[in-house]
């Protein structure tokens, strides 16, 4: 492309730059919002944006390349692209990427993605955002030691690059605060050199997991990502966290000192640390020390995993089985009898949810002892019947004949037709009718 087709102001690429922080300033420099321009470069495309650093697709990137004159594996690097293979398998752009969570709003819903630090913004010429900082791992600044915020402490937004107005200055989104004037405070302990280890780990794309071998750094990730969210909620979380604590001076943190939480993308970056160190150092001399802990903690295989095999790391899903299956459990008849028995004395069914509610877990034994909610009647009995041919007149007059006699269709029918083609009759509770007698009234062996 010549240089006169390029946009007034097409700004470099700064050190560890994300892509959607560049695209602000770039809109910065030519008089624009980002969501101006963002509507000059996807004509029809949504109000707002999407996460930049994830969704930037290949058209995108090249119109933007040509635009400003800087080459597209520069900006490709500049999104999450740059952490394929290493910090995760492959990106869809559907499923979730555990260590990279959105940023913004996004289907109506907070999202805590972007961390920033205020230090770093205050000492650049012109504040940018690094692509580290959507790390979820990275919650401490290695340069100024401070934790990294991803909420304005004003109002709670979540910060968005990309809802900037263009006035150059980094802002909070919600309440317009600027983001320089912010402060952090500590960390709880020092993450720093776990951050650098992992950082180490995506550049190198490898780690050796002891009796697993050599094992690829996505696979690593998502291992750690599933003994962090063991930590972060669950009701052994406090045990596996006090564990830590007894084991390790440098995590002695009180459990209760952070909060549980399903999803540990929502928890602040003091939290997030926390747990992250603490699922790093269970990892070591894998998996015997998490072995250890997990058992400490009362964890068995059924506590640890709840989805099937497959969508479980292998050295995970392997060491579970291997060392923390429940032993067989014995016949435990007679006490779920008991457990009926005690169902039956409340004026309850012995049902198999009733059961399980009552003891707590499922146990292959309920099967026998567990009372069906509704009985199978056997063929021929139901409240369904179908003859073809049979007109819709003699169907609705059978209907009300055999209600009439407080019976099914079905089995009223069947002592008919025995009758009719001299077959014997079978022993039925409406014998002492005439199933000869079809009344327009619906009445069963009565006469006038």
């Amino acid at each position: 492309m010549r240089d006169d087709d390029r946009w007034p102001g097409h700004p470099r690429l700064l050190p560890d730059e994300s892509v959607s922080s560049w695209f602000t300033r770039t809109a910065a420099a030519n008089g624009l919002r980002p969501g101006e321009l963002y509507r000059i470069v996807q004509p029809g495309g949504d109000r707002n944006p999407r996460d930049f650093d994830r969704h930037a697709d290949d058209c995108l990137l090249d119109l933007l390349a040509d635009k400003t004159g800087l080459p597209v594996e520069g900006l490709k690097l500049a999104t999450f692209r740059r952490w394929s293979g290493r910090l995760f398998e492959h990106d869809d752009g559907l499923n979730k990427l555990a260590w990279l969570p959105p940023a913004g709003r996004e289907g109506g819903r907070r999202c805590f993605g972007q961390q920033i630090c205020p230090w770093c913004l205050r000492a650049d010429a012109q504040p940018y955002l690094r692509l580290n900082w959507r790390l979820s791992f990275f919650t401490t600044c290695p340069i100024h030691g401070r934790l990294l915020l991803d909420r304005c402490p004003s109002c709670a937004e979540p910060f968005s690059i990309l809802r900037q107005d263009g006035r150059g200055a980094i802002c909070c989104p919600g309440c317009g605060a600027d983001l320089r004037d912010l402060t952090g405070d500590e960390p709880a302990l020092d993450t720093v050199s776990v951050q650098r280890d992992l950082l180490d780990l995506i550049r190198e794309g490898w780690r050796d997991l002891g009796e697993y071998g050599p094992v690829y750094s996505f696979a690593v990730f998502e291992l750690l990502a599933v003994i962090t969210r063991l930590l972060a909620g669950g009701k052994h979380a406090y045990a596996l966290r006090t564990r830590i604590a007894e084991h390790e001076a440098g995590l002695s943190v009180r459990p209760e000192a952070v909060p549980r939480a399903r999803d540990g993308a929502l928890l602040t970056p003091r939290a997030r640390g926390v747990l992250v160190a603490m699922a790093h150092w269970l990892m070591a001399d894998w998996p015997h020390r998490f072995v250890e802990a997990a058992k400490a903690a009362g964890m068995a295989s059924t506590d640890l995993r709840k989805r099937p095999v497959g969508e479980y790391p292998f050295a995970y899903a392997h060491a579970v089985d291997w060392y923390l299956k429940q032993p067989h459990k014995g016949d435990a008849t007679a006490e779920i009898m008991v457990a009926a028995q005690v169902l039956h004395d409340h004026g309850q069914s012995a049902s198999h949810r009733n059961l399980v509610a009552l003891c707590g877990t499922k146990l292959g034994s309920m099967g026998g002892v567990a009372e069906p909610v509704a009985s199978g009647l056997p063929w021929g009995k139901g409240r369904y019947w179908k003859l073809d041919g049979v007109s819709p007149e003699v169907k609705a007059a059978a209907r009300r004949a055999a209600h009439g006699a407080g019976e099914d269709v079905g089995p009223w029918l069947d002592a008919l037709l025995r009758r009719t083609l001299g077959l014997g009759a079978i022993k039925t509770p409406f014998d002492g009718h005439d199933p000869d007698t079809i009344t327009p009234d619906g009445n069963v062996g009565c006469e006038e």
